[in-house]
């Protein structure tokens, strides 16, 4: 019998594959992973400052602004200054960067594609219930 953790790595492998696979066919492509995951988190904290980037990903705000500069080189993102304080620049994705949810929607469908031809229709209604229980009680 095979334990949960080697059944976990081998899960977690197959859907870092399709994750991998999806942005590698998609316009996203010119990114690497930490770009990425920076994306998803500007497009997450909904027009944040460089400062509160600094403060969500643990770096310093001249770091931060090279990652934005190359971000925004790319397209993915603008930055403007605030309304209500000039002094402020905010951060936002463009209408490229936004696309970055359908990307993980896509990853998704994918994954459920593989548990469907995988599974029965029981044992898939069977695992989802399991992910759900996971997901409710792991915050």
């Amino acid at each position: 019998m095979v334990s949960l953790q080697d059944a976990v790595c081998d899960f977690t492998g197959l859907i870092e594959n399709i994750l991998e696979e999806t942005i590698d066919r998609s316009e996203f492509s010119d990114l690497t992973q930490k770009q990425l995951y920076y994306l998803k988190a500007i497009v997450r904290m909904k027009n944040p400052t460089v400062t509160m980037l600094s403060r969500e990903f643990c770096l310093s705000k001249p770091t931060v602004t090279v990652l934005l500069d190359r971000l925004e080189e790319k397209g993915y993102i603008i930055r403007f200054r605030s309304d209500k304080d000039k002094r402020i620049v905010l951060i936002q994705p463009d209408k490229k960067g936004e696309r970055i949810n359908e990307l993980r929607q896509i990853a998704c469908e994918k994954i459920s594609e593989k548990i469907r031809t995988g599974l029965s229709r029981e044992d898939a209604m069977i695992f989802a219930d399991l992910l759900k229980k996971i997901s409710e009680h792991s915050g």
